[in-house]
């Protein structure tokens, strides 16, 4: 064969100026000669085009197929322990992409040219074939070069432990006992400041008096009335009338007046002292003055402690009626010499004394005071 294989593909590359070839006429351009004509016969066109395209070495137009996508998925695991020490385990997953790798053709080519019976019957000048080639419109090839399948996937896996301490706070509780005194009153109702009998006093009392109505007349030394007053410093007395520093205790040489009888102006006229000394009612301790009434008959029961002390120093009650008597019993009593015990009526020069700084005053003891008689005696 007359034909330079390596000739023609130089000749077809240098005459490609346009992705698809033109027909060219005229003077520099195409020559409609008898190869030209050959070549262009309607019966043997599509064997010329095929023959032509690879006679003169026209490339493809390559187009990539589409990559494809591929998403990003984390994915967070969460551990959650109902113990004192939450730990909470978050595992992620990175996806990364290997670089795409296009597949080409491998650049070693052996081109196997099939060359129609048409032109191998016939001797043709290989730059007459070249040019009657390039005159033919032969459209390019496309060829579609595929991705490559879904990139690997690299996973990489990790654990972080997030540790939160939590602090059980412990409220220790401190209990105190409190030892309440045994009560003489079945029912006692205090005078102060508390609902309960057994409830320590909320503070700290001093020289202070309450006022108690009573839904009958009591009567001592003919006075009568339906209010009872008593102070912590071992006083009572009747009738919301009578005035005076009533919280006052006597002592000897105390400038308030002279010994009973008679003495301390400030007294109420009738004055009732089952033991009027210095007393007192520590805050936090059940001590107080608590009453009953029964019918026409009022108890009043004392727990108090000398003052600056916090024991149950003094404990005794006093009993008031409508019979002009009055009963004093002692169930403990700290000092006999620091208190009087004694009823007076200043405005008759009345007074009854059992003691008076020295006379024995002891637990166990009652004594009965009656008015109209003017007695004291021990029962």
């Amino acid at each position: 064969m007359l034909v330079s294989l390596v000739s023609l593909l130089a000749l077809g590359a240098s005459s490609l100026a346009h992705p698809l070839l033109e027909e060219r006429t005229g003077s520099g351009g195409c020559n409609a000669d008898n190869v030209l004509r050959l070549l262009r016969a309607t019966q043997r066109l599509d064997d010329s085009i095929a023959f032509c395209s690879q006679y003169l070495d026209l490339p493809a137009i390559t187009e990539s197929a589409p990559v494809p996508t591929a998403t990003n998925v984390v994915t967070v695991t969460k551990f959650q322990f109902t113990t004192v020490t939450e730990t909470f385990v978050i595992t992620e997953t990175d996806v990364e992409f290997e670089k795409l790798k296009k597949r080409c053709t491998s650049t070693s080519t052996t081109k196997s040219i099939s060359t129609p019976g048409f032109i191998l019957s016939t001797s043709i000048d290989p730059s007459r074939l070249s040019s009657a080639c390039g005159c033919l419109t032969i459209p390019l090839t496309t060829v579609t070069v595929p991705a490559t399948d879904l990139p690997a996937t690299l996973t990489t896996s990790f654990s972080e432990t997030h540790t939160e301490t939590v602090t059980d706070y412990i409220i220790s509780t401190e209990t105190t006992t409190i030892t309440a005194p045994s009560l003489i009153l079945a029912t006692p109702t205090p005078v102060c400041c508390r609902n309960g009998a057994d409830e320590p006093a909320p503070f700290d009392v001093d020289d202070a008096y309450y006022r108690i109505e009573i839904p009958f007349e009591a009567e001592v030394y003919g006075l009568k009335s339906n209010l009872v007053f008593a102070s912590v410093n071992g006083l009572i007395w009747l009738d919301e009338n009578s005035q005076g520093n009533y919280w006052y205790y006597f002592t000897d040489g105390d400038t308030n007046g002279a010994d009973l009888p008679l003495g301390q102006d400030d007294l109420p006229d009738v004055a009732i002292l089952p033991f009027w000394s210095d007393l007192f009612i520590n805050g936090g301790k059940v001590q107080g003055i608590y009453y009953q009434i029964d019918g026409e008959t009022i108890t009043l029961e004392y727990v108090v402690s000398a003052w600056g002390n916090t024991d149950n120093d003094y404990h005794f009650t006093v009993t008031l009626s409508t019979d002009n008597k009055v009963t004093i019993k002692y169930y403990h009593v700290l000092e006999s010499s620091a208190g009087t015990v004694a009823i007076q009526k200043k405005s008759s020069d009345d007074a009854i004394v059992f003691s008076r700084y020295g006379t024995s005053v002891a637990a166990g003891l009652t004594l009965e005071f009656d008015t109209s008689a003017g007695t004291v005696n021990s029962v």
